[in-house]
């Protein structure tokens, strides 16, 4: 049997020997402080962009996947932007769970060949002081030396 080759996986706690051809499809979940119970919390997902796909059709294609999969599904607004010197496509956007209402900030990132979403979550509504806070932390993302998303 041949052996396969292997890259380092790095991961908050340590790192991994994966076989090369393994991708990252891991989502982190951070959650507001023990003692609060507002139930924001915090996500970091991981996606490829199709070969031959632009990032920002890719970016759109998501958006449009998410407005048909989430009853009553509002967005209150879309923008390109930057973040760590790398292009991004931010949606504010609310809709129904069978919990009540969701309102989430989302911030898609390219990484080519891949792309971190950053989206943050809100039962109810969300203020706009909590709006500032919530784009403030999605805009503390600094990125790692030699980061790629695979």
């Amino acid at each position: 049997m041949e052996k396969a080759e292997l890259k380092p996986y790095h991961f908050n706690e340590g790192s991994l020997q994966i076989p090369a051809e393994w991708k990252d499809i891991s989502i982190i979940v951070l959650s507001a402080s023990s003692n609060d119970q507002s139930g924001i919390s915090f996500t970091v997902s991981r996606d490829l962009i199709p070969w031959g796909m632009e990032f920002t059709a890719f970016a759109e294609r998501e958006i449009t996947s998410l407005s048909r999969q989430l009853k009553d599904y509002r967005e209150h607004s879309r923008e390109p932007g930057e973040l760590a010197g790398r292009s991004t496509v931010t949606s504010e956007f609310s809709w129904t769970s069978p919990q009540g209402t969701i309102h989430q900030l989302m911030t898609i990132l390219e990484l080519a060949p891949g792309v971190l979403v950053l989206t943050a979550t809100v039962p109810g509504e969300m203020t706009p002081e909590l709006k500032v806070r919530l784009t403030q932390l999605i805009q503390s993302f600094t990125l790692r030396e030699n980061t790629t998303v695979v």
